[in-house]
């Protein structure tokens, strides 16, 4: 987990949902704004949807491994193209039957890996477009 000051609350991520920035990057969606002046920290938080599974331990695995990435890479105390953004992560509703069928034919130990090399691309995918929106 990353601590509570870099997590997102509820107010804000359906403020971040109602501001429709949103991007697609992989099987990852982006939802995103600039922090405030104030902060000079990122915050971040994600959501793995009951359609994925309806095993909470799989959501969860699948949340650790997303947040290990942003914790290993300090991503919330790094900013983004000199700026500093809170960020909602979620999975593409478009590839959520693919995903299912994925989780389904292969091992726990396989999710781990793939799971995290696709967040990788996608954030720095992500990382990418930011910079060229400003």
């Amino acid at each position: 987990m990353i601590k509570h000051k870099f997590r997102l609350r509820t107010k804000d991520v359906r403020y971040l949902t109602k501001k429709r920035q949103y991007c697609v990057k992989g099987i990852f969606g982006f939802w995103w704004i600039k922090q405030y002046p104030n902060r000079q920290f990122n915050q971040i938080s994600c959501h793995i949807g009951v359609k994925l599974s309806k095993n909470a331990t799989t959501r969860n695995q699948l949340r650790r491994v997303i947040m290990n990435y942003i914790r290993d890479n300090n991503l919330e105390i790094n900013s983004i193209n000199w700026e500093f953004y809170k960020i909602f992560i979620n999975l593409d509703k478009n590839k959520l039957p693919e995903l299912t069928k994925y989780i389904q034919e292969h091992k726990k130990s396989e999710w781990n890996t793939y799971f995290q090399k696709e967040f990788e691309s996608s954030f720095t995918s992500f990382n990418s477009y930011l910079c060229g929106k400003n």
